[in-house]
């Protein structure tokens, strides 16, 4: 990577004041009725609105006819407990736990996440169309996410296998998120923050219901933050290391664009993000303590969606999209001649489109059947230095699948969902068929009982097939693909006066799961295991905007085969508390989180300590018109949390930040 690439934070500054003054100079109007209002109903009316989920099932459908258990991060969710990212959003809900290794975050799910796998056990998308790129099957969720959190809408998030609906990838859950409309800004909105570790960012959105109808949203973001310029790891603590200290190894720089257009049944989204990373772990045996150690991270994105009435009971929808992800991961070595870079250089590109048809013609029906095709363009792998070609391996190939789902309306309160999906995958030989069936109870309007099965699966993606570097990592030609099978009964009680309890039992099996030999670094189908636990919920809301959301996930892992040490960064207990307030009629509101996890096993045969994460937030609306200011302090408590290295480092946990503030203003026109 050129070390040009890294933009300075005054041309991050350049970036968003010039995109802010393009957008002054658009005519702004009166706001209109945001997205967020709808989100915020009362629980009792919440599952009345038809339009809140949608990746349960390719269509809408309310919560209580969902063959899923789904739960929503709304537009105000994300404003008020100050969200920064994804990762960041979902990690207050049930079961949910992310890590991360300086370089990436990573989700897990109800216990389990398999350290150093970037997330390609989960699937995310963007307004329903798939965002994980096709060289790791990777689903980012940290800065290198392809949206800022402040046009998102909603987001949906179904745990469990997705693959009858979804195909590969989706074995622990589907995130889906769903953009805002221009609409919802209705005017132009600029933002600034800044905070700790030289933290600043800015944003400059336009969004406008144009005189042709059309629906228009622009926004162009910037994020930069120095890191902690001090960070000390024990496994490199001697004199020739600088005694274990890495200073000024964790700046962080992204950038994105974003643009949508709705208008009639069409839609057009384009997108591009890049990510800068410093990384301070020294991976691949790499020199510590040295500049150079860094990642670069760019995806872009084209979409098109159509959708055709064919009656007031059925609808065509037809998606067309193509996609870029570009890698370059830089490493400094020393030999006999000098320090030198290695540089690691994945580069995939891929098209696709699909076609889904929706019908309720029939009675007591709802059915959608579809297909969807996805061409590997480009899937790279390539190492080099300034003498050598270390490893240049490109594939191609198809992604097939065919689906179809039917909710049949058994009784006035019972519904039957059974769903099925063919997968074809040119990274496998077999053909994958995929069942999920669903037994839907409402005994009371208040009350609803779900039995779910399903399965997924998930392909090797082109690094666990293909790398080999040096002598002493092997390719694999010969591993096969994962399966996980899932088992759920769930429970949902809604009261009149904002209570809502839940509650759920699950059994997972996992076969073939694919894991890293320790000699020759090859990755191998070994693990089998078997999971089971269960969670409990209780959200509470009042009619004066206070809320308090409690929520409590053990997992236990029941059965290891061909992994001695078990599953590593799989806590037992996951717990979460959400509490909001609001003060001077929502003009002020406090918001407090605690995020707990249990300790975890490590890859070398030791435990991370769990951990609570404390965050608060303090939100100021219409300070003065249009202003609103909030401050953001995380990890309030200054707790010593401590993530899981991954395969690629020698650290065998990385210890995160401590207390951050962030201070940010928004205006909107």
């Amino acid at each position: 990577m050129t070390r040009g690439r890294l933009i300075s934070r005054a041309h991050l500054t350049g970036l968003c004041l010039t995109a802010a003054a393009l957008l002054f100079a658009m005519p702004a109007s009166a706001q209109t009725l945001s997205a967020e209002d709808l989100m915020n109903m009362p629980l009792e009316k919440l599952v009345e609105v038809e339009v809140l989920i949608t990746g349960a099932s390719k269509y809408a459908e309310k919560s209580t006819e969902s063959p899923s258990i789904v739960e929503i991060v709304t537009a105000d969710d994300i404003k008020r407990y100050g969200y920064q990212t994804l990762g960041e959003a979902i990690n207050g809900l049930h079961g949910i736990f992310t890590s991360n290794d300086r370089d990436f975050t990573t989700v897990g799910f109800r216990g389990f996440n398999m350290t150093g796998y970037s997330s390609s056990r989960i699937l995310v998308m963007i307004d329903g169309r798939r965002m994980n790129e096709n060289v790791y099957d990777a689903a980012y969720v940290g800065q290198e996410f392809m949206l800022d959190m402040a046009l998102v809408d909603h987001i949906e998030i179904i745990p469990g296998p997705g693959s009858s609906i979804y195909g590969a990838n989706a074995m622990m859950g589907v995130i889906n998120v769903i953009t805002k409309k221009g609409s919802d800004i209705n005017g132009t909105q600029v933002e600034t923050g800044f905070g700790t570790d030289q933290t600043g960012l800015g944003r400059a959105t336009y969004g406008k219901t144009l005189e042709n109808g059309a629906n228009m949203l622009l926004s162009a973001s910037g994020f930069y933050s120095g890191g902690d310029r001090t960070l000390y790891f024990p496994e490199y603590d001697n004199p020739l290391t600088n005694n274990g200290l890495a200073f000024n190894q964790d700046e962080e720089l992204s950038k994105r664009l974003f643009a949508k257009v709705d208008k009639g049944n069409l839609s057009y989204s384009l997108g591009y993000v890049e990510r800068f990373k410093k990384v301070p772990t020294a991976p691949y045996n790499s020199l510590f303590n040295i500049q150079g150690n860094d990642s670069t991270d760019t995806q872009a994105f084209g979409h098109v969606r159509y959708t055709k009435p064919l009656s007031d009971k059925s609808h065509l929808e037809f998606r067309g999209y193509i996609h870029s992800y570009h890698s370059e991961l830089d490493y400094q070595y020393d030999d006999f001649f000098g320090i030198y870079t290695l540089t690691t250089s994945y580069q995939g590109r891929w098209a696709g489109g699909e076609a889904n048809f929706v019908t309720t013609a029939f009675d007591k029906h709802k059915i959608v059947i579809g297909g969807e095709l996805q061409y590997d363009i480009k899937q790279q792998l390539y190492d080099y230095d300034d003498l050598f070609i270390y490893q240049d391996s490109n594939r191609v190939g198809v992604r097939a699948g065919l689906f179809a789902q039917d909710s049949y309306q058994l009784t006035d309160n019972v519904i039957v969902s059974a769903g099925l999906r063919l997968d074809q995958h040119h990274m496998i030989k077999g053909l994958q068929l995929n069942p999920r069936l669903g037994l839907i109870w409402n005994p009371q309007p208040s009350t609803t009982v779900k039995l779910l099965y399903g399965s997924a699966f998930r392909a090797p993606n082109v690094y666990e097939r293909d790398y080999d570097a040096f002598g002493s990592w092997e390719a694999n030609p010969n591993n096969v693909e994962e399966h996980i099978r899932n088992y759920e009964a769930a429970a949902e009680w809604r009261g009149r006066d904002g209570l809502k309890l839940t509650g759920s039992v699950f059994f997972n099996e996992f076969t073939d799961v694919l894991s890293q030999d320790a000699l020759t670094q090859q990755y191998r189908n070994t693990g089998q295991m078997r999971s089971a636990g269960a969670e409990i919920g209780i959200d509470k809301r009042w009619d004066n905007g206070r809320e308090f959301k409690l929520s409590y996930n053990h997992t236990e892992f029941l059965k290891f085969e061909g992994m001695e040490w078990g599953a590593t960064d799989a806590p037992k207990d996951v717990g979460k508390i959400r509490f909001s307030e609001p003060f001077f009629e929502e003009r002020l509101r406090f918001s407090l989180e605690n995020i707990y996890v249990g300790r975890r096993k490590t890859l070398y045969y030791h435990y991370a300590n769990g951990y609570n994460l404390m965050n608060a937030n303090i939100v100021g609306k219409d300070v003065i018109p249009g202003l609103d200011i909030s401050l953001g302090i995380y990890n309030l408590l200054d707790s010593d949390v401590e993530m899981i290295g991954s395969e690629y480092v020698i650290e065998d946990v990385i210890p995160m930040d401590g207390r951050t503030f962030l201070f940010r203003l928004q205006k909107t026109f």
